[in-house]
């Protein structure tokens, strides 16, 4: 399965949320973060990763060479690359990469970055699932709002698969339910002080909130699809 984590906006705790889900699911399960950043990301940073083995080489050599662990992690990582970089992939590198890990994982995660190029797009068409990731505030609101009209409009988004989760909630929501985003908000992470990394305790906890929310969904809409196509057959037969 693959699931493509987006934001219009930058610093809405996008990468946490991403490395928390992959420690989560790697419990039990074999998962894969594919960074696809290239502002510079920040697994190198972050993870203690070797920056050579990121995702242009990965997308043109071999991908099973790019392949790190972090330090005490089950889950393994393709990290990002640099702005000089991006320019060297297209739709169809992207899309390769992704077809070969998903054959080899059962869970593919991708951090994408906040903007819109050949690789960003094969993310979000190859995604089983795409989680927007936003802050309850007017402008990361505006932004995702105007990105879900872009996407839709250009076909780089089946609305059907996303979902969205609002971070670093301070109060009760205020921007998030004076609009409309056109696809479901599944869970809220409360504003955590003192948060140090994607390991920390409180924010493992929300992950696997967040989990439970993302495949509910995911059984819910299954289900609604059988009461309806069953509807449909007796409908035919009448």
């Amino acid at each position: 399965m693959v699931i493509t984590v987006f934001s219009p906006k930058g610093g809405v705790g996008k990468t946490t949320i991403v490395l928390a889900l992959a420690k989560v699911l790697s419990e039990t399960n074999k998962v894969c973060t594919v960074e696809c950043d290239f502002s510079p990301g920040d697994f190198v940073s972050l993870l203690d990763l070797d920056k050579e083995k990121n995702i242009v080489n990965a997308c043109l050599g071999n991908y099973k060479a790019c392949l790190q662990r972090p330090a005490g992690e089950r889950f393994d990582v393709i990290v990002g690359g640099f702005p000089d970089m991006q320019e060297n992939l297209k739709y169809a590198d992207m899309e390769k990469l992704i077809d070969s890990l998903s054959g080899e994982y059962d869970y593919v995660l991708i951090d994408l970055q906040p903007q819109v190029s050949e690789v960003t797009v094969a993310a979000l068409l190859k995604a089983d699932r795409v989680l927007f990731v936003l802050e309850d505030d007017i402008s990361a609101v505006s932004r995702t709002v105007g990105i879900l009209e872009y996407l839709r409009l250009h076909g780089f988004l089946d609305t059907s698969r996303a979902c969205a989760v609002v971070n670093k909630m301070k109060c009760k929501k205020k921007y998030i339910t004076a609009v409309d985003l056109g696809i479901p908000v599944i869970y809220s992470i409360p504003y955590l002080r003192r948060l140090s990394e994607y390991k920390d305790k409180k924010m493992i906890k929300h992950a696997r909130s967040l989990k439970d929310a993302l495949f509910g969904l995911k059984k819910e809409k299954s289900l609604w699809r059988r009461l309806l196509n069953g509807f449909k057959r007796v409908k035919q037969k009448n």
